[in-house]
């Protein structure tokens, strides 16, 4: 035999079939190859026949062998034809005969086991005839293996017996009780199907169809530290233990901890995922896991310990906030965006004058105030002054003295009687005009004020600079002097 169909087969194949009226005579083993199924007959109406020629002993590696409703199986005179174990011989509808005497000297053995002869006898287990009238074994709908669900399913085994006939399961492939072919716990079991003819249910078939059925231990898998949010990264992490097998997720970072404990990192937050275990015998079980509320709570914004402002050619003073607790302030140039200055400090020295921003963080998740505070600092110019002249005056006459200033707006003049050692303010009086003024005016000043000093102080009240002094201007008093018979008197007007 060659070819799936005759004539001919001389290598593997799953079906080999005799028709078109053709008779193919073995004369040969079958062992160099495997044929899963020899079928006779191709229910064409011509007769298709498989010959055993006399005195032949075959060996043939053939599993299972059908005889159709046209087909012949056919034992020239005395023969053996040997098939291996567990193979599987069934009649649907044609015939296995004998065109000499029917005895027990036409064998078909079964593996060690001497199947059937034409006339059951010899220590066979079935005759021909017994072959000819059984029925066919069911046609098996698959073997089922599936993982285990929550909760766990129910599997059934079923196959497809021929017309007129219905299934009979058992728990053994001979013998054995009725069952119901079911499996609902993890493990294998396997059921075989007999057929059994509708109409009369002492016949059946000889051979009975296994059907598998398995359920795969699935793996678990716990979430065994809660998802945390990371504010800084704006993802957030969780862990999960499995009973066993390698956990994939639909997003973020998986490693392996140790042993059954997996982390899941950087994701993204808001995303919900799903992580999904898998086992060595490819069941998996996902876990879906929604996403935490990672909202940063609410952090205040800074409070400001006031703007600073420092003069020209004085130290830059730092500027200082204050924070919640746990929390720090980093420093910017713009309320919103711009630069980052410095980073974790209540205070914060600028390079100069301007305004500048703080934002509090929280030092534990990087939560931030959703707004800066803003804080000025300034650069104040000195007030500056030159003083006039010294002034000369006739005793009982009024001196006017004078400032020219710049950035000021505050003026207070004052006096030395010791030659400059001391200094004391001055106010309006009789005697005093224009003391917080930038002129100075000395009424009716008599000879005991010759040589006082006058100086102004001047000073900005918006500014943070020092009151600026001038350099003292000095008042000289002179008296007129009188002709007389006398010796010169001097009048004096008293204070």
């Amino acid at each position: 035999m060659a070819a799936s169909n005759y004539p001919g087969q001389n290598a593997d194949a799953d079906q080999v079939l005799i028709g078109n009226g053709n008779t193919v005579t073995l004369n040969v083993d079958i062992t160099a190859y495997t044929l899963n199924n020899l079928v006779i007959g191709d229910n064409t109406g011509a007769d298709d026949i498989l010959l055993l020629p006399n005195n032949g002993d075959f060996e043939v590696n053939i599993q299972t062998l059908a005889v159709e409703s046209d087909g012949i199986l056919e034992w020239v005179k005395n023969a053996d034809i040997r098939f291996p174990e567990g193979a599987i011989i069934y009649n649907n509808g044609g015939t296995i005969s004998t065109s000499k005497n029917c005895n027990a000297s036409q064998v078909i053995y079964i593996g060690n086991d001497k199947f059937s002869t034409c006339n059951g006898n010899g220590g066979a287990d079935y005759s021909f005839d017994d072959i000819e009238s059984a029925l066919p074994p069911p046609t098996s709908d698959g073997d089922i293996t599936e993982c285990e669900e929550t909760p766990i399913q129910t599997l059934t085994a079923s196959a497809t017996p021929p017309a007129g006939a219905y299934v009979d399961w058992y728990n053994a492939s001979e013998g054995g009780a009725i069952v119901s072919p079911t499996l609902n716990t993890v493990g294998t079991v396997t059921y075989y199907a007999e057929s059994v003819d509708s109409s009369d249910p002492n016949r059946k078939s000889i051979f009975r169809s296994p059907v598998t059925l398995t359920i795969e231990d699935s793996p678990t898998i716990s979430i065994s530290s809660a998802p945390a949010c990371n504010f800084l990264t704006n993802t957030y992490a969780l862990e999960v233990t499995v009973s066993n097998g390698t956990v994939t997720s639909s997003d973020g970072t998986v490693t392996n901890i140790s042993g059954n404990q997996w982390r899941i990192a950087n994701i993204p937050n808001g995303t919900d995922i799903t992580a999904t275990v898998t086992a060595a015998n490819s069941c998996a079980t996902d876990l879906a896991i929604a996403a935490p509320n990672c909202t940063c709570p609410a952090v205040n914004a800074p409070v400001s310990e006031g703007d600073q402002a420092y003069c020209t050619g004085d130290p830059v003073p730092a500027l200082m906030v204050s924070v919640g607790a746990g929390e720090t302030a980093d420093w910017f140039d713009s309320a919103s965006g711009g630069n980052l200055l410095q980073s974790g400090s209540t205070s914060y020295t600028p390079p100069g004058p301007g305004q500048y921003y703080t934002e509090a963080r929280n030092t534990v998740t990087g939560c931030r105030s959703n707004s800066r505070t803003p804080i000025i600092l300034t650069e104040d110019v000195p007030a500056t002054a030159t003083m006039g002249p010294d002034q000369t005056i006739w005793v009982s006459s009024d001196a006017v003295f004078s400032v020219a200033a710049s950035n000021a707006n505050t003026y207070q003049w004052q006096v030395s009687s010791d030659g400059g050692t001391s200094y004391t303010d001055l106010a309006d009086d009789t005697i005093h005009q224009g003391t917080q003024t930038t002129v100075l005016t000395i009424k009716n000043a008599q000879i005991v004020r010759n040589g006082y000093r006058y100086r102004a102080v001047v000073s900005n009240s918006m500014s943070s600079c020092p009151p600026f002094i001038t350099n003292p201007a000095i008042l000289i008093v002179r008296v007129r002097s009188v002709i007389t018979n006398r010796q010169p008197t001097y009048r004096v007007n008293p204070f």
